[in-house]
């Protein structure tokens, strides 16, 4: 039987351009209780990220400290806006920034091509989230006289969904894998602050030909998850091929945890799937693997009837859907230890 055709990564960024623009023009602009803009976080190459920062205004003069989100979205590091002014999650930025109060900063992950090859985009995302981490460059720069500040202290969580989940998945292991001297994460920048907690959210992080045996009678979703499943599959083996599934930098499954001693690990971990995505059990794996970390909570949750949809900006009906926002919510509610009142509007 022939395969499925795939869209090109070109014809796939031109569909996802027309979506955000749509979907933005939805939600409309900044609400004045927030505070939007634009920053370009140099990195050690000499490129720039562009990446969206969403911060609550005090009612004050004064820079009321925040907690930090980092939040990448997902896309296979390839489908997005050109010149990396990624917009598919400022929806949800904006509803994590009103209801916790905290700074949101989105990274644009859509460098993935033959100039920059994987893991090219990942570690951009640990770039990022290292300055993010020194706390001045915010509070200095974009949020300087902006009505808030931020203080990891009060929380410092890395998020993201799809590829975005696993990006965020991976840098929460790279500390503890420096020190074990795991070699593809030698001479990156450190961290100025420790990473707190993990959201990770419709991850894709494992595949058939990478995944250690005691993990292969977990991964059952490619095969039960039959609508579409050959148009699935090819979609699969084409992102796979622009990547590099044995290496670290793809999953921390990645990694052998006999070498490990897990200090530096973030204390929680939050993973939700959906029932019907055929990477339902790329979270439960993730979730398997977390468990063999001594000192790490872990929270998983599957939603009865979704597919690999989560809150964004994109209008369409299955990103809007009140119960992926609820289970976004909760999750950072528990990990930035706050409450969040149910009764309340949504964004």
């Amino acid at each position: 039987m022939p395969h499925a055709q795939v869209l090109s990564a070109d014809q796939q960024r031109q569909f996802m351009i027309q979506a955000e623009a749509t979907g933005l023009e939805d939600i409309g602009p900044c609400p004045p209780h927030l505070g939007e803009a634009w920053v370009e976080i140099p990195l050690p190459d000499g490129q720039v990220n562009k990446t969206k920062i969403v911060w609550p205004r005090s009612p004050s003069s004064a820079s009321a400290p925040r907690p930090l989100v980092v939040f990448y979205h997902g896309g296979g590091y390839s489908v997005g806006t050109p010149n990396q002014n990624d917009t598919k999650l400022v929806a949800p930025a904006r509803g994590l920034a009103t209801v916790f109060s905290c700074v949101v900063a989105c990274p644009s992950l859509n460098q993935l091509s033959e100039q920059v090859p994987f893991p090219g985009p990942v570690k951009m995302a640990w770039e990022v989230c290292a300055w993010l981490s020194d706390a001045s460059n915010l509070n200095n720069g974009v949020l300087n006289g902006a009505g808030a500040s931020v203080d990891p202290a009060l929380g410092f969580t890395v998020s993201g969904l799809s590829s975005g989940a696993a990006a965020a998945a991976v840098i929460g292991s790279i500390p503890d894998a420096i020190a074990a001297g795991v070699e593809e994460f030698q001479g990156l920048t450190p961290l100025h602050h420790a990473i707190t907690g993990v959201f990770s959210g419709i991850p894709f992080m494992v595949t058939e030909g990478m995944l250690p045996a005691q993990y292969r009678e977990l991964l059952k979703s490619r095969d039960e998850i039959i609508e579409n499943k050959e148009a699935n599959a090819a979609m699969r083996r084409d992102l796979e091929s622009r990547l590099a599934p044995k290496s670290p930098w793809f999953s921390p499954i990645n990694l052998d945890l006999s070498k490990f001693v897990t200090r530096h690990h973030p204390r929680k971990v939050f993973i939700y799937a959906g029932e019907i995505d055929q990477f339902r059990d790329d979270a439960l794996i993730y979730k398997t693997w977390l468990e063999q970390l001594e000192g790490v909570e872990v929270k998983h949750s599957v939603l009865e009837g979704v597919g690999h949809f989560a809150w964004s900006t994109l209008l369409w009906p299955a990103c809007r859907e009140h119960r992926l926002k609820e289970v976004l919510l909760d999750g950072f509610a528990w990990l930035l230890n706050q409450e969040w009142d149910r009764s309340q509007d949504l964004p």
